[in-house]
């Protein structure tokens, strides 16, 4: 399991409870898929008002993405998760499927 969290502001006692949300809910994409690699997590300076979330997921072979936005980090961060968990779903219906 390999999970990056890139910011482009520094960190602050309100985006770390994020860093901990971020992981738990990746971990289970992990566990349900075995091709998945690593996770790169992308995330706007806090000062701006509209959050954006960047997802790069490294698979066996391909790379995927996805980006939300959100008023808070963790909204555009769901928004974005969800988007990739259809992209990881439908990678792994077209490429391991028991035919």
């Amino acid at each position: 399991m390999d999970i990056k969290i890139d910011r482009g502001f520094n960190v602050s006692e309100a985006t770390n409870g994020f860093e901990a949300y971020a992981f738990d809910k990746v971990q289970k994409y992990f566990d349900h898929y075995t091709f998945l690699q690593s996770v790169q997590i992308y995330l706007r300076g806090q000062k701006h008002p509209t959050k954006k979330v960047k997802l790069r997921m490294n698979l066996k072979g391909k790379e995927i993405f996805s980006e939300a936005k959100g008023y808070k980090h963790h909204d555009a961060f769901d928004n974005a998760l969800t988007k990739m968990a259809a992209q990881l779903a439908k990678h792994k219906s077209k490429r391991y499927s028991a035919a």
